[in-house]
């Protein structure tokens, strides 16, 4: 790992509006509050930590910038779950936690341990159930079908690889999604919101519209407490600060210059209206902020290959709770980790085509992900991505192109990107009007034909029954690089360094910060090297209620070193044996 995609000190993580950690005494401290545990931020992270600290007994408050909800209540409601969930049962699929983990290790590589990536699929069932048990509701039925959304009625898919590496486990569909998905749309607070209404309901308290700018430490560098902005006025200024921040957060999906300005408008307000609150936690913080994708220095600084995808975010996704982690003395790391999707299903026959860059180079499988497409296109290919058909394939990819097989988001976008496809009677022609060099494109599709008709292999482990030959004339080009024919989203993985056992952020020593933990994108986890739909907001559940759990153990003064876990990041470190023997219990 470069240093260039490691921070140690603010500076390294600008635009976060954080200030360092202040030491201050608690007991001349004056408190707007006392609580056991204090959650900063409230998407699928923080307040599944909210209510697994609440559920153990603890007096637990969450913090937020605005109403709650965060990029969760942005998504498609997907959370990545098996191990034979009570969903997966009904429907008939067949699932357990060992093919699980056999297919996520490809995926999740060194992110986390294996230990750590096995307890995640081990727990994925109860922890589905336990959502379950908190309001969210699965009544539809199974979509067989690769897809990269399903559409409306359907609660079970195929969310990642798992068809395309069924040599490495038995593949099985794990992406669930909620019910309350529109028909139309293909995101929404279908998961977040039965949790938060779960969270008030059993008394986690909520401080809205408060922004914390820096943790409180004590003499001995402890956590106790956080510092925060908080909007105050009347009724008015809270509903102004409510309308654009909201309105912010819808226009970044559908057009981001808009989202910009609403953004300068609620930073005027927070400007005017604030006031400084401090607050203490007896047992911990818990930093679930998200990642820091609308962060336009950091991500200038870290992901400058990523500069012309779709920043995929709410207005609070600027890192600042990796910020406050390392005010405190913490690492984050993997700052240069990224995905992007670009999807190409549906139509479900355009990943049966080849996908070149403009060198006419394929790079991919096309029967992958999309979010595995993407982040190749994005980190190898300069964004590049040209979907080559013949006739056949291109008039049975349009006659696919229904609302019987696709939302109307996707259907609408897929039916964009076929508008403006570029034909010609033959691939020299074709590869001149799209700027590819014609010799290797010609050399390209032969070799994809050949792999096609079964008569060698597929050079990028293509299944032959996923390919088709691409002979007849006209052929069509539809350009899906990044700005074209459809949305490329892209958001960030890295965060902070956390004991995999109990969530605890650790600083450079690779010893855990007493009353600090972190948990989803903050922090690294299960989906901190690649992404498939809804593992995110799975490793966001996983590790929020680790944070919550352990930080409650701290707030009754209860011992848990036997829970600690090393994290990769320190077992693969060129530190020595010794060293590294001395970091394996992430000691506080």
């Amino acid at each position: 790992m470069t240093n260039d995609t490691v921070a140690t000190s603010l500076k390294d993580l600008p635009g976060t509006s954080v200030d360092e950690a202040l030491v201050i005494d608690e007991a001349t401290t004056q408190w707007q509050g006392e609580f056991d545990v204090i959650v900063v931020g409230l998407g699928a992270a923080g307040v599944t930590a909210a209510l697994e600290a609440k559920e153990s007994g603890a007096n637990v408050a969450f913090i937020d910038r605005f109403e709650g909800g965060g990029t969760t209540a942005r998504s498609g409601s997907v959370i990545y779950a098996g191990g034979g969930t009570v969903l997966q049962k009904r429907l008939g699929v067949e699932d357990d936690a060992d093919s699980m983990f056999r297919y996520l290790r490809n995926e999740v590589q060194e992110a986390v341990t294996p230990e750590t990536l096995q307890q995640f699929c081990d727990d994925s069932a109860d922890s589905f159930s336990w959502l379950t048990s908190n309001g969210i509701q699965y009544s539809g039925a199974l979509f067989p079908k690769k897809t990269s959304y399903p559409v409306h009625g359907n609660s079970l898919y195929y969310s990642g690889n798992e068809l395309a590496h069924a040599e490495e486990a038995r593949p099985a569909p794990r992406g669930h999604l909620a019910d309350g998905i529109k028909s139309f749309t293909a995101f929404g607070p279908a998961f977040i919101a039965p949790l938060i209404k779960s969270a008030l309901k059993k008394g986690v308290v909520p401080i809205r519209k408060t922004r914390v700018s820096r943790l409180l430490v004590n003499e001995a560098g402890d956590v106790v407490g956080v510092e925060a902005q908080q909007v105050q006025g009347n009724a008015l200024t809270l509903f102004q600060h409510k309308f654009w921040s909201t309105l912010a957060s819808y226009s970044q999906i559908y057009y981001a210059p808009a989202a910009k300005g609403f953004r300068l408008k609620l930073a005027l307000i927070e400007k005017k209206s604030c006031k400084t609150v401090r607050y203490r936690a007896k047992g911990g913080v818990v930093l679930a902020t998200g990642g820091y994708i609308l962060n336009k220095e950091m991500t200038e600084k870290y992901l400058p290959k990523y500069k012309r995808a779709m920043k995929l975010g709410t207005t609070g996704d600027v890192g600042s709770g990796m910020a406050l982690g390392v005010s405190a003395g913490g690492i984050a790391e993997r700052l240069s980790t990224a995905t992007a999707w670009r999807f190409i299903n549906p139509p479900v026959d355009w990943p049966k085509a080849a996908l070149v860059n403009l060198k006419g180079e394929r790079y991919v499988n096309e029967a992958l992900y999309g979010a595995t497409i993407g982040t190749k296109m994005m980190e190898e290919n300069n964004g590049e991505a040209v979907l080559i058909l013949d006739k056949k394939l291109y008039d049975d990819s349009v006659a696919n192109l229904n609302l019987k097989n696709s939302r109307f988001v996707t259907w609408a976008q897929a039916k964009g990107a076929v508008r403006m496809a570029r034909t010609a009677e033959t691939l020299d022609v074709l590869a001149a009007k799209c700027k590819i060099d014609p010799q290797q494109l010609a050399k390209t599709v032969e070799q994809y034909n050949t792999a096609a008709r079964g008569e060698s292999a597929d050079v990028l482990g293509k299944k032959q029954e996923d390919m088709r030959e691409l002979t007849t004339g006209p052929f069509y080009a539809i350009n899906m690089s990044v700005g074209k024919g459809d949305i490329t989203s892209v958001i960030s993985l890295g965060g902070l360094r956390v004991c995999e056992g109990t969530g605890a952020v650790l600083n450079a020593d690779g010893k855990s910060i007493n009353g600090l933990f972190a948990a989803g994108r903050t922090a690294i986890g299960v989906a901190s090297n690649a992404y498939v739909s809804g593992l995110s907001i799975a490793d966001g559940v996983f590790s929020g209620r680790r944070a919550g759990k352990y930080a409650v153990k701290r707030a009754k003064g209860e011992e848990f070193t036997g829970d600690q876990r090393t994290p990769m990041a320190l077992k693969s470190s060129s530190k020595s044996d010794a060293s590294v023997s001395e970091l394996a219990g992430c000691d506080s």
